[in-house]
């Protein structure tokens, strides 16, 4: 819903001047409750979703990416051979972002 959302919400376009990084946005644990409950403030519907970018785990396992405001997630180094594919490792948990870090 935020994502459409920010499209005409105040409150979302303001706090992403404010914070222009869509990672940061989607990464820091105060910045997701915000965004998460705008929606709820502005509508007061059942549930709220998590702000969360589902490419967060990426470069976990060796998929770094840079989120740019025009095109969108763009994957640094894409996967596009064999090659590629070894290059990736198991996953990094020091290296996750999950929700609740600081």
């Amino acid at each position: 819903m935020m994502h459409q959302a920010g499209r005409y919400m105040a409150v979302y376009r303001k706090l992403a001047e404010k914070y222009p990084s869509f990672g940061e946005r989607s990464e820091t644990t105060d910045l997701i409750v915000k965004n998460s409950l705008q929606p709820w403030e502005a509508f007061s519907p059942d549930g709220v979703i998590i702000f969360l970018d589902i490419l967060t785990p990426l470069p976990a396992f060796g998929v770094p990416f840079d989120i740019e405001q025009v095109r969108g997630p763009v994957i640094q180094i894409p996967i596009i051979s064999e090659e590629c594919l070894k290059a990736l490792h198991p996953i990094d948990l020091e290296n996750f972002i999950s929700l609740g870090s600081p």
